[in-house]
């Protein structure tokens, strides 16, 4: 397993918290729990009672069928889990703060009786994301420890206790640093709270990168969902709609493109998706990434496409992108996080993003009604 780190410290049992069970959730609490080091709590918030009683089915191509699976203690809300001293509390929901912002689903475990308080990791897509509990800890007169994950991983929630997941997942983690984007270096008491849970992580058979400067890493994951999420979203079809053959008389899969129109695909979709990768590398250099491998390379638009058609292009691939599953549910998807976030960056510093700014307030308006329609339901 990849192990990319460096001054590596043996560490003794620890107690972890993941906080939700959807499907990232669940191959990172099995991960956990995996490396023997870890007693690992988890909280499962709408399917509790279904993995309550017959634990998580997790389908993975790395690690096997692992059928009714469950942790080391489930709880139902972090409320309940809140009794109990942290190393590591692993956040796994999606970021919505126009629904819940992350400090106050926190709030039980920033206002513990523990004197000392847990290292927060948050796995979840976006920017910016860590802003708003980094000031819920200030104010709550706590030094903020913050560990920021760009997650590379195929894994989809098929029923409220079924995981399908990949051969593949990948931890990138860094600290994370208020308006830092530039600091290029670990400090040593950093280093051992990322290889702390860097050891976890590869001791539970996973692959993590530490990394001296988390930002950059997690704004080349973000522009593969503003672009491909965003064609998934506004058209309401996975990506084999744009990049797979039709099956031949021996095979069965949907969907796929239609070889009638596919060349106007070729002329313009794939041209608006470097489009729009174009602008974000140009906000990337605005915020002062550099065109490197460990940066935003000058490449990306090309490097995005041949990803997409390697990804999507397989008979066997079935990867539908989250916030699609969501838009299909008809709940609220990570819009705020994912594309709002670039366009306020571009904004803040005159980087003009027509194509990104459009998809967003497209988007807007089908969050708008989500949530119209959720506020219904209440």
């Amino acid at each position: 397993m990849a192990d990319n780190r460096k001054g590596i410290c043996p560490i003794s049992m620890q107690d972890v918290l993941v906080v939700g069970l959807g499907a990232v959730g669940a191959v990172s609490a099995y991960i956990l729990k995996n490396s023997g080091i870890a007693r690992v709590t988890v909280v499962a918030r709408s399917n509790y009672s279904i993995v309550q009683d017959r634990g998580i089915d997790i389908k993975s191509g790395r690690f096997g069928d692992q059928l009714g699976w469950k942790p080391d203690r489930l709880c139902k809300s972090v409320a309940e889990a809140a009794d109990t001293r942290y190393t590591y509390v692993v956040v796994v929901t999606k970021c919505l703060p126009d629904v819940l912002k992350t400090s106050e689903l926190l709030a039980p475990l920033i206002h513990a009786s523990f004197e000392d308080q847990p290292t927060y990791v948050l796995v979840q897509n976006g920017l910016g994301i860590e802003t708003d509990l980094y000031q819920a800890l200030k104010q709550a007169g706590r030094q903020p420890s913050i560990i920021s994950v760009a997650m590379f991983i195929l894994a989809n929630q098929i029923g409220p206790n079924i995981i399908q997941h990949g051969d593949h997942e990948q931890y990138v983690c860094g600290m994370y640093r208020p308006n830092d984007f530039t600091t290029n270096v670990n400090s040593e008491e950093e280093l051992q709270i990322l290889n702390g849970f860097g050891d976890i992580i590869v001791k539970g058979g996973s692959s993590i990168d530490v990394v001296p400067e988390i930002q950059r890493r997690k704004f080349v994951k973000n522009m593969t969902n503003v672009v491909l999420a965003a064609i998934c979203l506004l058209t309401r079809y996975t990506l084999p709609s744009v990049f797979r053959r039709p099956p031949s008389a021996e095979e069965s899969y949907t969907p796929y493109y239609f070889p009638g129109t596919q060349p106007l695909l070729e002329e313009n979709t794939i041209p608006m998706m470097r489009g729009m990768v174009h602008e974000l590398v140009t906000l990337a250099r605005a915020l002062g990434f550099p065109d490197s491998e460990d940066g935003v390379p000058a490449d990306s638009a090309d490097r995005l496409v041949q990803f997409a058609r390697d990804t999507y292009s397989p008979a066997s691939s079935f990867h539908k992108a989250s916030t699609l599953v969501d838009c299909e549910k008809d709940v609220p998807m990570e819009v705020e996080v994912i594309w709002g976030s670039v366009v306020r960056l571009a904004r803040e510093r005159q980087v003009d993003m027509p194509r990104v700014e459009m998809a967003y307030s497209l988007l807007l308006v089908m969050q708008n009604q989500i949530l119209r329609k959720g506020s219904e339901r209440k």
